[in-house]
């Protein structure tokens, strides 16, 4: 059942920029179910940049460690600017 949840968040995430959703899916990254932790990096790589500002603003709360949030992608070293997630709009992938 948590897995249908997880997919709910990653679209709205994808689809609206919610926050919440996006947090859901950074807090389901530290799961101790394999399967759970792989989902959630699935539905945030799929989401075109707006992620990697998710998991840098999770990173400055210390919801995730960097090696959780290097999993996804998310590179420290590289140039980006945290910006504050709020109601800005998104876009999802053609994957998606």
């Amino acid at each position: 059942m948590y897995g249908d949840h997880l997919v709910l968040c990653g679209m709205v995430w994808a689809q609206f920029g919610e926050t919440n959703a996006g947090m859901e899916l950074v807090r389901a990254l530290d799961s101790s179910d394999e399967a759970v932790r792989v989902l959630a990096r699935i539905l945030l790589q799929r989401t075109n940049g707006g992620s990697k500002e998710l998991l840098g603003e999770a990173l400055m709360m210390d919801e995730i460690s960097v090696s959780t949030a290097s999993l996804c992608g998310f590179e420290p070293g590289e140039e980006w600017e945290i910006k504050s997630l709020g109601t800005a709009p998104w876009t999802a992938s053609a994957e998606a």
